[in-house]
C-alpha cells in the first residue's frame, strides 16, 4: 500500500485497457457492492487474475467515510489471504496506485451456482452433497482462523470445469479475534443477503461459524428445490420469515431426494444455533456418510459438478457477487433499498423486544402480587387463633368464677363486668326465657325443663 493514498479512493471510470501496476486490465466482468471487477493479466507471470477496484462513490452511497471503506477493503484481503484452501478463491496482492485501491485474486473460469441453477436447473442429490462437502471444507478452514464469511450464497460460489466449488467474496467476513473495532457489517448492504441469512445475523446478534452453516443450508436448499426456503415481497418480510417461520421441509419441496440428505439440510436450517451442526467437521462427517452410501464401491469418483469446457455460459457468469453482464453496473439503488430494509427490520425487532419486555414485567409483577397475597393469607391464618378467646361451657346454673349456682346469688348482686355474652348463654336460660342453643349446651347434659 502507498501510505499517501491509503485514506482515500480515487474517482475512476472504466479502466478496461489500462495498466495498473503490473496488471493489464482486459475487460470488465461486473460489479459488487463496493468494487468493480476486471479480468486482468499479470504481466510478470503471464497469468490471468480477477482485479477488484474499489469505487470511491461506493463509500459515499453507503453513508460511510472513504477511510473506513478502504479499511474494509483491506480487511477483506487480509481475511481471504490468510485462508489457503483449494475451495477458497486465493488472494494474490492488495495495493494502491495513484489513489486506486485494488486487490488481485484468483480468476475462476467457471460460472456461479446461481448461473448454474438458471441454466441447468436444480442440482441432483449427488451434486448437492458435493456442494455441502466442498463448501463445508472451506468453512472448516475459515473456522480454524476464527473467520466467519457471513455472506454464503449461490452468487459467491464458483464452479470450475473440474467440478471444484470455490468460495469467493469475503467482503462481509468478520475476524472473531479482531480487536481493531472494525465491524464490516456497516457496509451499505448491512443485511448481507436476506434470502440466506441466519436468524441471529438478521437480528444483529453475535454470529459464529454456525451462522455460515445456516446460510450454506439455505443455499443448498435453493439449489436442490429450485426456490429458497423463504420468499417475500420485500427484504424485510424475508428476514422476518427467517426469524419466525419454519421452513418447508426439503423432502416436501422435492419428494425424489433421499431422506438422509433432506435431514442434513433441515438440521442446517434450525432456528437455534445449538440445534444445528456445531462445527463444519460434524457436517462433513454426516455428508461423508451419505456420499459413501451413494457410491460405496469407489472413493475416487469424478466430481458430479464437472462440466464440459465447451459449455457456453451467459455473459457475466464468471464472477462472484452481483453482476449484470459485462457492463459495470453500479447498484446504488439496491444499496439504498437494503439500507432502508435494514432500518425497518431493526425498528421491528426493537419494538418486539420492547413488547416482550413489557409483557414479561407485567406477568412478573402479577405473579409477585399473587405470591404476596398467598403468604399474607397464610400468615393471618396462623396468627388469628392466638387472639381468639376460649369458649367456656359451664353446667346449668353455675356462675362464672366458681360462685356457685345461680340461685345462691342474693338479690341486688350485680352482673360481673366484662362477662362475655357466650358465657351468659352457657349459664342457662333466663327466667321465663328460652333455653340456650343446642351448640352451647354441656355435652351429654339433658335440656333444662321449661317453666
Amino acid at each position: 500500500m502507498q501510505s499517501g493514498d491509503s485514506a482515500r479512493a480515487a474517482d475512476v471510470g472504466d479502466l478496461s485497457g489500462r495498466r495498473l501496476g503490473g496488471y493489464r486490465l482486459l475487460r470488465g466482468l461486473g460489479s459488487g457492492a463496493m468494487a468493480d471487477v476486471y479480468l486482468a493479466e499479470q504481466e510478470s507471470l503471464g497469468r490471468r487474475v480477477a482485479l477488484k477496484v474499489l469505487r470511491a462513490e461506493a463509500a459515499r452511497s453507503a453513508g460511510t467515510s472513504q477511510a473506513t471503506a478502504v479499511q474494509r477493503f483491506e480487511q477483506e484481503a487480509r481475511a481471504a489471504a490468510s485462508l489457503v484452501h483449494g475451495n477458497i478463491v486465493q488472494i494474490h496482492e492488495v495495493a494502491c496506485i495513484d489513489g486506486i485501491h485494488f486487490l488481485a485474486e484468483e480468476y475462476v473460469s467457471g460460472p456461479t451456482l446461481k448461473t448454474w441453477l438458471a441454466v441447468r436447473g436444480p442440482l441432483d442429490a449427488a451434486q448437492g452433497a458435493s456442494v455441502l462437502a466442498q463448501v463445508g471444507s472451506a468453512l472448516g478452514r475459515a473456522a480454524e482462523q476464527g473467520i466467519v464469511h457471513r455472506d454464503i450464497k449461490p452468487e459467491n460460489l464458483l464452479v470450475t470445469s473440474a467440478g471444484e466449488v470455490k468460495v469467493a467474496d469475503f467482503g462481509l467476513a468478520r475476524v472473531l479475534s479482531d480487536t481493531d473495532g472494525l465491524d464490516l457489517t456497516q457496509t451499505g448492504t448491512t443485511l448481507g443477503t436476506p434470502l440466506y441469512m441466519s436468524p441471529e445475523q438478521t437480528e444483529g446478534r453475535p454470529v459464529d461459524g454456525r451462522s455460515d452453516l445456516y446460510s450454506l443450508g439455505a443455499t443448498v436448499y435453493h439449489l436442490l428445490a429450485g426456490r429458497p426456503p423463504f420468499t417475500g415481497t420485500t427484504s424485510l418480510s424475508v428476514a422476518m420469515a427467517h426469524i419466525k417461520e419454519p421452513a418447508l421441509p426439503l423432502g416436501q419441496a422435492r419428494a425424489d431426494l433421499p431422506p438422509r440428505l433432506c435431514s442434513i439440510i433441515d438440521r442446517l436450517l434450525e432456528k437455534r444455533p445449538e440445534d444445528r451442526f456445531q462445527t463444519p467437521g460434524e457436517l462433513l462427517q454426516a455428508v461423508g456418510g451419505f456420499e459413501a452410501s451413494l457410491a460405496p464401491e469407489s472413493r475416487h469418483t469424478p466430481s458430479p459438478l464437472r462440466w464440459d469446457g465447451e459449455t457456453v455460459w451467459p455473459p457475466g457468469s464468471f464472477v462472484a457477487g452481483r453482476v449484470s453482464g459485462t457492463r459495470l453496473d453500479r447498484p446504488h439503488s439496491r444499496t439504498l433499498e437494503m439500507r432502508e430494509a435494514t432500518m425497518q427490520l431493526q425498528n421491528v425487532i426493537s419494538r418486539e423486544q420492547l413488547e416482550r419486555e413489557s409483557s414479561r414485567r407485567f406477568w412478573m409483577a402479577t405473579a409477585a402480587a399473587a405470591v404476596a397475597a398467598l403468604l399474607a393469607g397464610f400468615a393471618i391464618g396462623r396468627v388469628r387463633p392466638l387472639f381468639r378467646r376460649p369458649v367456656i361451657i359451664r353446667p346449668a346454673g353455675e356462675r362464672p368464677g366458681g360462685e356457685g349456682p345461680e340461685e345462691d346469688r342474693q338479690p341486688g348482686d350485680r352482673q360481673p363486668r366484662g362477662r362475655p355474652q357466650r358465657d351468659r348463654q352457657a349459664d342457662g336460660p333466663p327466667p321465663g326465657g328460652h333455653p340456650p342453643p343446642f351448640r352451647d349446651r354441656p355435652p351429654f347434659a339433658p335440656p333444662p325443663p321449661r317453666d
